[in-house]
């Protein structure tokens, strides 16, 4: 009798382990849905150490204007902050510029300019994240990592772009203080679908008309799941202005972003300049 339930009892696992898996596979080939899509793009890209030396080319008219050095800092610190420096190194006119960026999952970012003439910091306000960044046509807002709970990410058909298969995806904020401060009414969000990663962002103004196109290039594998472009695009449609950036290296260790580095002091002592 023992035998006899024990062998029951062996059958019963294995049938729940057949539904479970079959309840798993379900699941897997369901329709994702755009938050979905974001989510696992987060989880695959993110890193918690990275810094990167650009090269920043500025055009109008497809005429080079200026020619930028700098380089671009990240460090996750506790759970749901990341912080960002970015340091312009040359020509002399900009050169140790640095913009500082606090980012949270739960509260409204900080963000402060250092400008070395003035030797301190000067906080963004909140209205003028939607102006551009050093003339370039990227904006304060650009520069912020976004927090997903303050979005909706509406899926749209699927697109090929180029002979390669995309996710489409439609992000348009949802919190109230937000909705105020953007420059935008949505973003169109172009993810490849064999890594999820973001190759193509169309901007909308707030009247709901495109405007900026910002396009990632040189795509390739640098650890694990996650992606990085080497050259990236963002380029203003009406008054025909592009700024590219070229990524010239880029590593993920710890010890070259240390936490002193994300703090205001370590920008008007000019340590970011040595």
């Amino acid at each position: 009798m023992s035998h006899l339930s024990n062998q029951c009892r062996g059958y019963a696992v294995i049938v729940l382990s057949a539904i479970g898996l079959m309840l798993a596979q379900g699941v897997t080939a369901q329709e994702q849905t755009g938050r979905q899509i974001l989510d696992e793009s987060h989880k695959r890209h993110t890193q918690s150490y990275e810094v990167e030396s650009q090269k920043m080319t500025i055009y109008a008219n497809d005429v080079v204007t200026e020619t930028r050095e700098l380089r671009r800092l990240t460090r996750k610190m506790a759970e749901g902050e990341t912080r960002y420096l970015m340091n312009f190194s040359a020509p002399r006119g900009v050169r140790g510029v640095a913009l500082l960026t606090w980012s949270f999952d739960k509260r409204d970012d900080d963000q402060w300019l250092y400008m070395p003439g003035d030797g301190r910091t000067k906080r963004i306000a909140k209205g003028g994240r939607r102006t551009a960044f050093m003339g370039t046509d990227f904006t304060y807002e650009d520069l912020i990592t976004e927090s997903r709970d303050k979005f909706k990410y509406d899926r749209l058909p699927d697109e090929t772009v180029n002979g390669v298969p995309h996710f489409v995806v439609e992000a348009s904020a949802t919190d109230p203080e937000l909705v105020k401060e953007t420059g935008y009414k949505s973003r169109r969000l172009y993810l490849i679908k064999s890594n999820y990663f973001i190759a193509r962002i169309d901007y909308t103004d707030r009247r709901g008309e495109l405007f900026k196109r910002q396009t990632m290039s040189d795509i390739s594998n640098v650890q694990g799941q996650a992606w990085r472009a080497n050259t990236a695009r963002m380029e203003n449609l009406r008054d025909k202005t592009a700024t590219v950036i070229t990524v010239l290296n880029r590593n993920f260790s710890e010890s070259s972003v240390p936490e002193r580095f994300f703090l205001e002091r370590f920008l008007t002592a000019q340590e970011h300049m040595k």
